[in-house]
């Protein structure tokens, strides 16, 4: 039975059932316009955002969007709530032109830096952590946390994607996941990218690195949290100057 992504469909519409008339068109139009921004890495699989430029210098102003989930049919048995995690794209036949992805998260985004430390910690393979300043820093190439908001993701960009900066991406930052960035040696880095700020539309235990985080429909400041601004001592990491 062939079932169809709910982009630009909101959740709470969305069925797990053959998708009703008029849904199949807007599955056709993942990433597209309006909302054709790409990263250029795996993001790219979960997410759909628009991009907003400076008009004066076409420089990166904003993002705007969606993150998806699937559920997996379980329940996380401390928060009793569904288990949803990002779908993988159409390697693992998880592709939201194909099968009926629902948005989990609204994304507002502001473009940035950020340095790579590493992906794996104690919970297993995690979202990629980056170090950053808290406010903007004269001299630092590093950014700092954009402010007013709730930015507590940065996702980084690569040569192959829609953003002005595509050409400024230091070889070691053109990878396509956390674990290649890491083989690569992109620690100590500085990646061009974007901090993410997201608002939870679904109820959910959201699946990832090795952790169920219950996901209430509100800002949600705990599912992607991937920011560093102070840290001890690491042999072969620097400051943010």
């Amino acid at each position: 039975m062939r079932v169809y992504c709910s982009t630009h469909v909101p959740s709470y519409l969305t069925l797990s059932i053959l998708a009703p008339p008029g849904l199949a068109e807007a599955a056709s139009k993942f990433h597209k316009r309006p909302h054709d921004f790409v990263f250029g890495n795996e993001i790219d699989t979960h997410q759909e955002t628009r991009l907003k430029l400076v008009k004066r210098t076409g420089a990166p102003k904003e993002l705007a969007g969606f993150f998806y989930i699937i559920f997996t049919g379980a329940v996380d048995p401390l928060s009793g709530l569904a288990i949803a995690r990002h779908p993988r794209g159409a390697t693992h036949n998880e592709d939201c032109d194909v099968i009926a992805c629902v948005v989990g998260w609204s994304i507002h985004a502001r473009p940035g830096q950020a340095k790579f430390l590493f992906h794996s910690g104690v919970n297993g393979n995690d979202h990629p952590v980056w170090l950053v300043n808290r406010a903007d820093r004269p001299g630092s190439a590093v950014s700092g946390i954009p402010q007013p908001g709730s930015y507590t993701h940065f996702h980084w960009i690569t040569r192959g994607n829609t953003d002005p900066r595509a050409d400024t991406v230091p070889p070691t930052c053109d990878q396509q996941d956390a674990a290649q960035l890491q083989s690569a040696g992109a620690a100590n880095t500085v990646c061009p990218g974007w901090f993410l700020q997201i608002e939870a539309v679904e109820e959910f235990a959201f699946e990832h690195g090795g952790e169920l985080i219950p996901v209430r429909p509100m800002t949600d400041n705990a599912s992607h949290l991937n920011l560093l601004t102070n840290y001890a001592v690491v042999p072969g990491i620097d400051a943010t100057r």
